[in-house]
């Protein structure tokens, strides 16, 4: 393998050869022998290890990749055309950014496949406010640890669908939970809106609201929190998880099930 491949040049220093001409004695010229191999082998160790780190570099960059729709596994909707929905609470818990799809026909806004997440995820919860010049996103938050219990504080009361609708946001209001995500802002940050036209394009702060963002077909849009009014793009997500059954839907099927055989028999 040649290692200027890899960008690194590797110098194996001249070494001098030694003969009975030198003036040295038998036992002294094989002696410099030994030292003067010895040498050499630590040096091609070495020069090997460097290579070795080299190449685990190169396959260390060539598996990042950036998110795609195959990566999504929790769907909302359905139809031909799907998009992409990214939320990034940057408040540094794992995972800050997370991913979901959104399936639909006709026409479809940013909002609406906003809603549909928020309403099809019991882990995601969203507090929006609806005011004469149109509704703000003020606070989103996410189970994250899956307990199956969240809520904040001030309290906000979210209806079935996962929302809150108020016009009295709080930058202190927090997740009880310290392990969930929750993060509002009017004050002292926002969440701010991005869109993308397509999964290897680059991500654009929004000029529209969601309500006024059209979908198409392979789009994404994502909301990344602002603390401080910095904001920045949605960082790579992982995938949201599908939500397993509760136990009373479990039980609820089973029900169900032995009376369909019963009436069967």
């Amino acid at each position: 393998m040649n290692d200027s491949n890899f960008g690194i040049r590797l110098l194996t220093p001249r070494l001098p050869t030694f003969s009975f001409r030198a003036g040295l004695s038998e036992n002294q010229t094989r002696s410099a022998r030994n030292i003067a191999t010895e040498l050499r082998r630590k040096i091609s160790m070495k020069k090997l290890r460097l290579l070795s780190l080299a190449v685990a570099g190169v396959f260390l960059v060539s598996s990042t990749r950036a998110a795609s729709f195959d990566d999504v596994e929790f769907w909302v909707g359905s139809g031909a055309n799907r998009a992409a929905f990214v939320i990034d609470w940057n408040d540094g818990k794992s995972a800050e950014s997370l991913l979901w799809g959104y399936r639909w026909d006709g026409t479809a806004t940013g909002f609406d496949m906003f809603e549909a997440i928020v309403n099809a995820d019991d882990r995601l919860f969203a507090h929006i406010g609806t005011y004469a010049w149109g509704t703000a996103i003020q606070g989103i938050g996410y189970d994250l640890n899956g307990s199956g219990n969240f809520s904040v504080s001030p309290a906000l009361n979210f209806d079935a669908g996962g929302f809150a609708d108020t016009t009295n946001p709080d930058d202190a209001r927090v997740a009880l939970d310290a392990g969930d995500h929750y993060l509002e802002g009017w004050d002292n940050g926002f969440w701010a809106y991005y869109t993308k036209t397509d999964t290897d394009a680059a991500w654009t702060s929004s000029f529209v609201g969601s309500k006024d963002r059209l979908l198409a077909d392979g789009v994404w849009d994502g909301y990344s929190f602002a603390l401080n009014f910095l904001s920045s793009d949605p960082s790579e997500p992982v995938a949201a998880v599908v939500p397993e059954p509760s136990t009373f839907a479990l039980l609820s099927i089973s029900a169900l099930l032995v009376t369909c055989v019963r009436r069967k028999l």
